[in-house]
């Protein structure tokens, strides 16, 4: 490795920073203050045609960032969507800094600008409905049981439960957050079954990404003939650092509820009724109140509502989801496209026309289950 990229770097734009460390393999930790990230690592490092290479967030909305030193700066590049964009980095320290992964509350602004989150959703609240592009659901109910749930005594947590009643729901959501917690930078590993998603937990302190717990969380729930599937939270901003992903289930009663294993978390609105994640949208926008389940909570600590209300005021304005509700299924497919729900006004200039084929503007038709 050059020994010139050691030390401290920053780059105005998101309020970027990367450490760089002397040692074999290969160290970096990076933090993003536009998201309320602060040292976390990369999910990967490594060097390739003369440029440091490190990759951050997962499958679609993945950052390759590719640089070297120029100058007495870092210069080069990240791709996202197909799209390349420049970058450079100034040198602000010789000694790295060697903090652990921290989660300060969201900023409560877009980056590089002037602009609340929250006057961003009031202002976004409306989608066009005028016509539909004839996008459908489908999901597969059911299946074989893998064998793997046995090791975490899956059956105690559903037995005697029917599942006409919604108590299977939340006790499928205990499941989740007993035996499995959430790191932010910890990935998801490649699989998507549910015997993989375990598996790559075992692997890593019993812990995964949002992704890979909201994506089990579905698998299971539609193991037991529940409809839900997982929903890609995104903010206003394109390309983004941080995304958040959740659960949309329809529960054996009919309601529909939002579902976040990260926080072991349900919601309910003031009337004391179950809060879907379009409903949450509407609730965060409205500045209206909003309240926890009991046994809500970070990694077995305390549920923090004012930074998760931020945060989700921040990751409501975009949503994404498959056409294909399987096991094993997460994004584009063979058989399933992702669709990603804009709102009324919003520019989408910046984007590409492959990119635009996949957009809805019609929120009936995105939330239709």
């Amino acid at each position: 490795m050059d020994r010139r990229l050691i030390g401290k770097w920053y780059k105005e734009e998101m309020g970027e920073t990367i450490n760089i460390f002397d040692e074999t393999p290969l160290k970096m930790k990076m933090s993003f203050t536009s998201s309320g990230h602060y040292n976390f690592e990369p999910n990967c490092v490594y060097e390739k045609d003369g440029y440091l290479c490190y990759e951050i967030n997962d499958e679609y909305y993945r950052m390759v960032y590719q640089i070297k030193y120029v100058e007495g700066r870092l210069e080069g590049f990240y791709t996202q969507h197909g799209k390349t964009t420049p970058v450079k980095y100034e040198k602000v320290g010789d000694v790295p800094e060697d903090e652990p992964y921290k989660y300060i509350p969201t900023e409560k602004y877009v980056p590089g600008t002037d602009e609340a989150r929250i006057d961003i959703l009031k202002r976004y609240t409306g989608y066009d409905r005028s016509e539909e592009q004839g996008y459908r659901d489908e999901y597969v109910l059911g299946g074989e049981i893998p064998k793997i749930l046995e090791k975490y005594n899956y059956s105690g947590y559903i037995k005697d439960m029917d599942s006409a009643r919604d108590e299977i729901v939340f006790r499928l959501l205990d499941f989740v957050c007993d035996h499995f917690g959430h790191n932010g930078s910890g990935g998801l590993g490649s699989g998507r079954r549910i015997a993989d998603l375990i598996e790559f937990c075992e692997k890593n302190n019993s812990q995964s990404n949002c992704r890979g717990l909201a994506i089990l969380l579905a698998s299971l729930l539609r193991l037991n003939g529940i409809k839900a599937r997982h929903i890609t939270c995104m903010p206003y901003e394109d390309p983004f650092d941080d995304c958040h992903v959740v659960v949309d289930c329809l529960l054996p009663s009919g309601k529909r509820i939002m579902l976040d294993p990260t926080w072991r978390l349900y919601l309910k609105d003031k009337e004391g009724e179950y809060v879907s994640l379009p409903r949450l949208r509407e609730l965060l926008a409205a500045e209206e109140p909003i309240f926890e389940n009991s046994s809500a909570g970070y990694n077995g600590a305390g549920f923090a509502k004012e930074h998760y209300r931020d945060y989700m005021i921040k990751n409501t304005f975009r949503f994404a989801r498959c056409t294909l509700n399987k096991e094993g299924v997460d994004g584009r497919s063979e058989d399933s496209r992702e669709i990603e729900l804009i709102p009324r006004g919003y520019p989408t200039e910046k984007f590409s026309e492959h990119k635009k084929a996949d957009f809805v503007y019609n929120d009936m038709e995105f939330w239709q289950m």
